[in-house]
């Protein structure tokens, strides 16, 4: 074999180790931090315990019969926490294996229809907890049919087992995190004068400001690596400290921009927080706010702030094209254990009545990828009059949305139509459509010309419909007959900045 196909052989086989090791911590919840996720060993034998995440620095070895730890993180195919074997406790490192059947299992998460039992392990003899009807799962390995799963009792995780009887009466759903923003480049303006309506009327201020194109990458809990467009790199901050001399006077170093060529895992990172149409972006190391401030000539330029009252820090994202994810399209369902359960104007819940909403929600955020609070929505529909107990919601919350968070998540409405040709322009100009079916609406975010196929993001998928929790491309025959007959179609465009 030639020395070239060994590296790259090599490099394959590091690359699949590296895939399977974050296809594992992609399984566990990510704030496992603030929650932690409770498990005992599914090892009889002695366990090793690690100081390292590289499980290289042995600790000692416990009785694999009597371990049980309280997990903080999992990295790769390690999992780290604080731990208990009969006598013995500590903190320390383990194989996932340790308490997982099968780390290499791509997780699926899904919502259970009824209360539910929970057990130790596969013998089903005991046990271990109780899950209310509409709670999320995460399963995290698959034996016989029966699922290994992660359950959430409120202030910490468990893992434990479920039948497969049981399984097959869960809801399937999209488990990725729900992002303020969707990953994508947007235009980035400060300035912003925020209001309780999402944006004052005049924005005059926003003009002695200048505007960046940046690329947003999501990490975890609404953190955030940007990129500038123009030279491909990413935006990080230094600490710049100060001679012993100044030091002696008083003085102290402070944080500055920078850029890099890669990603900084620690100083790199930015958490979006929106205020209401506008948003704050703060640096996770420095805790400092990203900021644009004036000089003496009225020139502006990039800064940090210590506070976020100044309108220099106030930043509006602005979506320049349609966000609509056509390879991996995210869909916000009814059944989301966030809020299924949750109940939606005095008869019925979120979880039975609520696709009129949802529908909004994802024709909004396949718009221009701002991720639209659903409860809020649902109240405004209660508090209007627009939710029909025993029938849904009435089709005009769709415009009135437009009209109330029109300026906060940046769209507009674009008026209805019952033609097909009608929906397959209004696509193609950019637009994104909810759909009257029957007894039910949906949302149709995107139209390939080459396949001639429409995306449809279905809230709640049932046989009949055909469809799933993760995005369908479908033909037009089948917005012409059976349960997916279109009545009625609603489009939003993008607003004005």
């Amino acid at each position: 074999m030639s020395i070239k196909r060994v590296i790259l052989t090599s490099l394959f086989c590091v690359a699949m180790l590296f895939a399977a090791g974050k296809k594992a911590e992609a399984a566990f919840p990510y704030d496992m931090e603030q929650k932690p996720v409770m498990a005992a060993s599914i090892k009889s034998e002695k366990v090793s315990v690690y100081e390292d995440v590289s499980l290289k620095k042995l600790l000692k070895e416990v009785n694999g019969s009597k371990l049980n730890i309280e997990a903080y993180r999992v990295s790769g195919k390690s999992i780290y926490g604080k731990y208990t074997s009969g006598k013995e406790s500590g903190f320390g490192w383990f194989s996932l294996d340790t308490f997982v059947v099968d780390p290499d299992y791509k997780n699926v998460y899904a919502t259970v229809r009824d209360g539910m039992y929970i057990y130790t392990n596969r013998s089903f003899s005991k046990v271990q907890t109780t899950i209310k009807k509409y709670s999320g799962i995460i399963v995290i390995s698959k034996k016989d049919g029966d699922r290994q799963v992660i359950c959430d009792k409120k202030d910490h995780y468990e893992i434990g087992w479920m039948t497969a009887g049981a399984f097959s009466n869960t809801l399937l759903y999209d488990g990725r995190e729900k992002q303020t923003v969707a990953d994508g480049i947007y235009e980035f303006g400060c300035g912003y004068q925020d209001d309780k309506n999402g944006g004052a009327k005049d924005q005059t201020e926003m003009e002695g400001y200048q505007k960046y194109t940046f690329k947003i990458m999501h990490i975890t809990q609404n953190k955030y690596y940007i990129q500038n467009t123009e030279d491909g790199k990413y935006l990080s901050v230094v600490f710049q400290s100060v001679s012993r001399e100044n030091a002696a006077k008083g003085k102290k170093g402070s944080y500055k921009l920078c850029w890099t060529e890669k990603p900084e895992e620690v100083r790199g990172r930015f958490e979006l927080q929106r205020l209401n149409g506008a948003y704050t972006i703060q640096n996770v190391s420095s805790k400092r706010f990203l900021a644009e401030e004036k000089d003496s000539a009225d020139s502006v330029s990039l800064t940090l702030f210590t506070g976020r009252s100044d309108i220099g820090s106030h930043w509006r994202i602005h979506a320049t094209q349609k966000m609509s994810n056509t390879k991996k399209p995210f869909v916000i369902t009814q059944y989301d254990p966030e809020w299924c359960a949750t109940p939606y104007g005095g008869g019925g819940c979120m979880g039975t009545a609520g696709c009129g909403i949802l529908a909004t929600v994802n024709a909004v955020y396949a718009l221009n990828g701002q991720y639209m609070d659903v409860m809020e929505l649902a109240n405004y529909a209660v508090k209007k009059n627009y939710r029909i107990v025993g029938s849904g919601t009435d089709d005009g919350i769709f415009k009135a949305a437009a009209k109330k968070y029109g300026k906060k998540y940046g769209f507009a409405w674009d008026g209805g139509s019952g033609s097909i040709d009608v929906l397959k322009k209004k696509l193609k100009a950019g637009d994104t459509a909810i759909v009257h079916v029957q007894g039910h609406y949906v949302c149709i975010s995107d139209y390939n010309k080459k396949t001639k196929k429409y995306l449809l993001l279905d809230s709640n998928y049932l046989p009949k419909r055909a469809t799933s929790a993760f995005g369908d491309w479908i033909k037009v025959d089948r917005l012409l007959s059976g349960a997916l007959e279109s009545q009625y179609f609603y489009f939003f465009k993008l607003s004005e900045k």
